[in-house]
């Protein structure tokens, strides 16, 4: 969050603009008050042996700051050779413990089934089921399903992301800048699930690294790999996180939406 700090306002209080998407207004916010939850990556159980989630993503969340911080000072030259795969790597974590990620492994989770055993022989060579019929699972292995299988998919690393071409795109002034929401991860297309992405050549995935620059990937190759945005890119940019967020904005200044979206944000909050 703190690539997205302007530098004029780098020693204020609480220098990031934040913007409520339910309640459309702007508010001044320190990086340390936005975007967590506590407890929210833990298991529902303390059971020995179970790694905590925030362990899977220390390496990772250390190491983009000083990534970013490089980026920025050599002007972005060289990111592809350099960064990419790293690059790579951390959006896949972002994307696999975003809350939307979160909630469609739980809603996979409510759909398992499976029987519940109710005595084990003396000999444990049988059980004794409760019933024939596959049940529901209990919330509490729901839970500590959905924080695993959030762990296997990071360290899947970024094989998938790797098939598309990634291109890095920059603007000079933090008073119209890439902007970031609860979801930094966005994917434009036809298709919502990432293994039907492929199957689309408009597709576009979208991942600001911090007001200045934002990664974008395409099933197709770009024609330049790191070139400036135009006022009209940078507004439509705006919009898609705008559209696209349900919590907040996050960016270095406040910025200006098309009233009509606004409002049309407002009444998919209201319903």
């Amino acid at each position: 969050m703190r690539g997205f700090i302007a530098p004029a306002r780098a020693n204020c209080q609480r220098p990031l603009w934040h913007f409520d998407i339910p309640n459309s207004m702007w508010s001044e916010k320190s990086p340390r008050e936005v975007g967590y939850r506590y407890g929210f990556y833990d298991y529902a159980t303390d059971d020995a042996g179970l790694e905590t989630a925030d362990s899977a993503f220390a390496d990772l969340e250390n190491t983009f700051p000083k990534v970013r911080n490089t980026l920025i000072s050599c002007k972005f030259e060289g990111w592809k050779e350099d960064f990419l795969e790293f690059l790579l790597c951390y959006v896949q974590m972002i994307r696999a413990r975003s809350l939307l990620f979160f909630e469609r492994l739980e809603e996979e989770g409510k759909n398992l089934r499976a029987l519940t055993i109710q005595e084990v022989s003396p000999d444990r060579k049988s059980v004794t089921v409760r019933s024939m019929t596959p049940e529901p699972l209990p919330r509490e292995f729901i839970r500590n399903w959905t924080i695993t299988e959030m762990r296997n998919e990071i360290q899947k690393g970024p094989a998938w992301l790797s098939s598309f071409d990634w291109a890095i795109r920059l603007c000079d002034s933090p008073s119209a800048p890439f902007v970031v929401s609860e979801v930094p991860f966005v994917a434009q297309g036809r298709y919502s699930e990432a293994a039907d992405l492929f199957r689309d050549p408009d597709a576009l995935l979208f991942f600001p690294l911090c007001w200045q620059a934002c990664l974008i990937g395409s099933p197709r190759a770009f024609d330049i790999g790191t070139d400036r945005f135009g006022e009209a890119d940078m507004v439509t940019i705006q919009k898609v996180y705008r559209d696209t967020a349900e919590l907040f904005l996050l960016s270095p200044a406040k910025i200006g939406f098309d009233e009509a979206q606004v409002e049309a944000q407002r009444s998919k909050s209201s319903s």
